[in-house]
Formats: structure tokens, sequence, C-alpha cells
């Protein structure tokens, strides 16, 4: 199996994205999994699962593809 593909398993396994993301579609291209983490909003929840509180999930904008992306370049987390 592709290393992106186990990628796209490991963050279903670690429940930061749905089982049925389209990372793991037949059809799943590098492309689908690059479009999901490139906003930031799965790293912060993998850290916040993998540190509770490490993260406070209210300060995330879940929505960061509505918005622009700040001088930092970090678009799901306002800091």
């Amino acid at each position: 199996m592709e290393e992106w593909r186990q990628c796209g398993r490991w963050l279903i396994d670690c429940k930061v994205l749905p089982p049925n993301h389209r990372v793991v579609w037949p059809s799943a291209a590098v492309f689908d999994l690059a479009q999901a983490l490139r906003d930031g909003v799965l790293l912060c929840q993998m850290l916040h699962n993998l540190s509770p509180g490490s993260v406070d999930l209210k300060e995330i904008n879940f929505r960061p593809q509505m918005s622009q992306v700040n001088e930092e370049g970090l678009i799901a987390l306002d800091i």
C-alpha cells in the first residue's frame, strides 16, 4: 500500500477523518490527502487527540476554507 494511503488510513484510525473519507476511496489520489491536510484543521485535531488540552478546540476555525490565510499561513488556528 502506498504511504499516502497508509497515512489516510491512520488519520481515520485516529478519528480525525471520517471512515468514509475520500482518501480511502479506490479512486483517491495523493491530492485528496493533501487537500484534507492543507488548512491545518486535522493537525489541530490530531494534537488535541494526542495531548488533550494542548489545543483549545474553541479557537479552531473548522471552516478555514471560508477564510483567508493569515500572515503566518495558518488558517485553522488564529494565532
